[in-house]
């Protein structure tokens, strides 16, 4: 017999309709029980998680790094030493360079007879054509999907991407041990943009040292890259629209441990309170032109013609002050009228 008060709600003669409506009800709190029952449950293993993780010793956090490179031998050895001296654990470095062109081998000996990083052999690799994001995409979701069962935390960044901690001379064991990022899954770190200091050509000196002039207020700082917690379920590095994140659907912090939008690669308003990835994207206008002829792994396949040699000075001065003898060399190396 049908209880007074739910005929009061549905006063319908017809009996089977009541019924169905009734049956649709039970199915809807059904599945929000389950999703608030699966929410609480999933927050408290996370939690009992990241305590742990934080109350561990700093030595006992590990932390890698992955990184594709092509024709960066020039600035590969500064680069792993950077990364070395914040306390990563271990680099995988994917080596994407033609097939006879130059080898990571000649300029980090060193450092893989110690055991610190690790190449792996992705060499005249291109990404699928028409596919946004490139072998970059797939590099990263190999490279989180064969190790994030053995470290902490995965940094994905790039060979012009230097990472800094705030306060400095601090781990990055320390740094993600904080209690800010206790909550967080993905900590997104806001790009700081560095100036060509009207350079034209490169030279021997670190990048570090030649390029000192900082973009604070360039409007692209709000791009990010990624440090993504070890051991999650589901890798959505291969499904992303953008290799600057992951596509998953877990926490997401700023560099602030403020909670944020999982799928965005722009963060506004941008900050380096904590830490920032100091971004040498141009260098100097020589090397920029290398950096274009070479292609880039966000866009593998695209034609190199003269319209787009145009387009990518432009952008070259979006970073940069533009002046005379830039435009010159610029037309020099790529053959322009």
């Amino acid at each position: 017999m049908e209880s007074y008060y739910y005929k009061s709600l549905f006063p319908y003669p017809n009996l089977i309709f009541r019924r169905k409506v009734k049956y649709f009800i039970i199915v809807i709190l059904i599945c929000y029980i389950y999703t608030l029952l699966k929410n609480i449950l999933y927050k408290n293993k996370n939690n009992i998680k990241n305590k742990g993780l934080t109350e561990r010793n700093l030595q006992d956090i590990k932390v890698c790094l992955c990184i594709m490179g092509k024709e960066e031998n020039s600035y590969a050895k500064e680069y792993i030493n950077h990364y070395k001296k914040l306390g990563y654990n271990h680099i995988f470095l994917y080596d994407n360079n033609n097939i006879n062109g130059e080898k990571f081998e000649d300029v980090l000996k060193d450092e893989l007879e110690k055991g610190f990083i690790t190449i792996i052999n992705f060499r005249g690799k291109k990404g699928k054509i028409g596919k946004k994001g490139g072998i970059q995409l797939e590099i990263y979701y190999d490279c989180y999907e064969k190790n994030n069962k053995n470290y902490d935390w995965l940094s994905f960044f790039d060979f012009d991407e230097f990472l800094e901690l705030i306060p400095k001379n601090q781990s990055i064991q320390k740094f993600l041990s904080n209690k800010r990022y206790e909550k967080c899954q993905n900590i997104k770190i806001n790009f700081l943009y560095f100036s060509d200091n009207e350079l034209l050509y490169y030279d021997n000196r670190s990048v570090q040292e030649r390029f000192t002039s900082p973009l604070y207020n360039h409007p692209y700082n709000n791009i990010i890259k990624s440090t993504v917690r070890g051991g999650l379920k589901e890798n959505y590095w291969k499904n992303s629209f953008c290799s600057h994140t992951s596509a998953m659907r877990y926490i997401s912090c700023n560099s602030n441990g403020n909670r944020i939008s999982h799928s965005s690669f722009r963060i506004s308003p941008f900050n380096h309170t904590y830490a920032f990835l100091k971004h040498y994207y141009t260098k100097s206008v020589q090397e920029y032109c290398h950096k274009t002829e070479r292609g880039e792994a966000f866009y593998p396949n695209i034609q190199f013609n003269d319209i787009r040699k145009k387009r990518r000075i432009d952008r070259y001065f979006q970073y940069n002050i533009k002046t005379k003898e830039k435009l010159e060399l610029f037309k020099k190396i790529f053959k322009l009228k």
